[in-house]
């Protein structure tokens, strides 16, 4: 089972790169030898490492710089988590090529409250093209950083003319301001989030050295923590680890984190090439759902036939479809409410009636996800059940397969477990109706555990909001489980082949199927994330 999953991730990863290769041209040599001195440092890892372990060395390193890859949430989420754990006495000041070095006025302006996020953004984005799909990412940087009494300065020397035409001329300026913080502030750490190629120890971390050995100070104690090396990923997955592992020590000083597989960046590029400057191409997001509908069809030997060929692929990009569904005449008005709902909430979805999907993000997760909806109907046309009860677990499996099929291609995804809705239940800032989302999933989450719940039935007879929202989360909880459970070997493809088969209909076979599953699932395992 894991030979097929390993399989099927190289080969999106080679469609991927042929893609990229197709859609990025004009290297310089100097570039290409750039990257190279990158990747020969990034071959291998030493060992697991602890998260206990990279809080041991920041303590004693002047400097830690961590990679980026810009088009990805992750990697900003991965180095918020990074800032997160520091402890709140020490002094920091995070170093951002986010933010070109010319602007600095600006960014201590903002950091004051003298100047609004809006006019920030106008002025820093004149000069880098990435920070607007970053940026959702990095508000709550700039917030925490507020809070803790962060100092944050902009190192990138975007802008600048001939400054900023090679990445070793980047290096040269960015070490000029990181020698220079170092120097007024010598008991900080300086935390630099900066592309993941600059941070290979002999780019920017040696260009940091030299700068300050010319002002004869002698070279601190530097870190550098990698972000999802493609090598290193490929080694854990081969070795079974990659659901258990998100740190490894590469040498000496040098870390790696793991929390993205390598074809959820390239798919995140890829995303940022077709949306950038407003020019979607329209064939991708179609081209990406089909291939995903392929491979989840295929690892589960589930018969498309010609299906493929009668789907309609609709994004956010261009919305008339929506007239198109209101000309069928079998759309009411409540499904025409309905389905702009979900378009404002930013959700995906497949219209079985239409044979549309509706891809409200262009991530790699929702093509995914709407793929195994598809590939679901296409196989076995569901029927709306007659008892609100089979309606709600059946809602729950398709939720489920849909979460499965998109762990499939990006096992790191994640949903929300119990821990997270306790503390929601709890929260005075929460909305209500966040409340009782959080409290009709823990009821139920009791209810699986054994234990006899009292009011369970209210579970089923909420609102079509609080409904949908309570089938989501079961749904996602089981796939999530299913996959680690495929992935063990204590569940079948065959057996998981049957339920995508399965249509369902009669009278209490939804609610059976899913304690069934729930029963089978019971006491496994599912990994702890960072």
């Amino acid at each position: 089972m894991r030979q097929e999953i390993v399989a099927l991730h190289r080969s999106i990863f080679r469609r991927n790169r042929e893609r990229i290769n197709q859609a990025v041209f004009g290297y310089t040599t100097a570039f290409r030898r750039y990257e190279q001195e990158y990747a020969r440092g990034v071959k291998r890892y030493l060992r697991q490492a602890s998260f206990d372990e990279l809080d041991s060395a920041f303590k004693t390193a002047a400097f830690t710089y961590v990679g980026d890859y810009h088009t990805l949430a992750q990697a900003q989420r991965g180095f918020l988590r990074l800032v997160r754990r520091l402890p709140a006495t020490r002094p920091v000041t995070l170093a951002l090529e986010l933010v070109p070095a010319r602007h600095q006025a600006a960014l201590d302006d903002f950091m004051a409250g003298r100047l609004a996020e809006r006019a920030f953004l106008e002025i820093i984005e004149r000069h880098a093209e990435w920070v607007r799909p970053s940026w959702e990412n990095l508000r709550e940087l700039f917030e925490l950083a507020r809070l803790r009494g962060y100092r944050v300065v902009g190192i990138d020397a975007t802008g600048r003319g001939p400054a900023g035409a090679t990445l070793a001329a980047r290096d040269r300026l960015a070490a000029r301001l990181l020698a220079r913080e170092h120097r007024a502030h010598p008991d900080s750490l300086v935390l630099v989030l900066i592309g993941e190629l600059h941070i290979a120890p002999s780019h920017l971390p040696a260009t940091v050295a030299a700068a300050l050995a010319s002002a004869r100070v002698p070279a601190p104690r530097s870190l550098i923590v990698y972000q999802n090396c493609e090598e290193v990923y490929w080694q854990l997955e081969q070795r079974g680890l990659e659901h258990d592992v998100e740190l490894v020590h590469m040498r000496r000083d040098e870390y790696c984190l793991i929390n993205t597989p390598p074809i959820v960046c390239q798919q995140s590029f890829l995303n940022w090439i077709e949306v950038d400057e407003g020019a979607l191409h329209l064939e991708a997001p179609e081209e990406n759902f089909k291939e995903y509908a392929r491979l989840v069809a295929n690892f589960f030997d589930l018969p498309l036939g010609d299906a493929l060929d009668e789907v309609e692929v609709a994004t956010v990009v261009d919305l008339s479809f929506l007239s198109r569904l209101r000309r069928r005449g079998d759309f009411a008005d409540a499904d025409m409410r309905e389905i702009k709902k979900q378009i404002l909430r930013s959700e995906s979805y497949y219209i079985p009636r239409a044979r549309m999907v509706y891809l409200g993000n262009l991530s790699l997760n929702h093509a995914a996800e709407e793929a195994s909806h598809f590939v679901r109907h296409a196989c076995a046309p569901i029927h709306e059940p007659r008892q609100l009860v089979d309606a709600f677990y059946a809602r729950c499996i398709e939720e489920a397969l849909g979460f499965l099929g998109s762990k499939l291609i990006n096992h790191k995804r994640k949903c929300a477990h119990a821990a997270h809705f306790e503390q929601v239940a709890k929260s005075r800032g929460a909305k209500p109706q966040e409340r009782e989302l959080a409290r009709l999933v823990l009821m139920h989450a009791r209810m699986e555990d054994g234990e006899k719940v009292r009011g369970l039935s209210r579970i089923y007879a909420t609102d079509a909001d609080l409904f949908n929202a309570v089938t989501h989360v079961l749904g996602y909880r089981l796939g999530d489980r299913l996959y680690y459970a495929l992935v063990g070997d204590l569940i079948g493809k065959q057996e998981l082949r049957e339920i995508f088969l399965d249509t369902l209909e009669d009278e209490g076979e939804a609610l059976a199927t899913y304690l069934y599953l729930i029963g089978r699932l019971r006491g496994l395992k599912v990994p702890t994330r960072f």
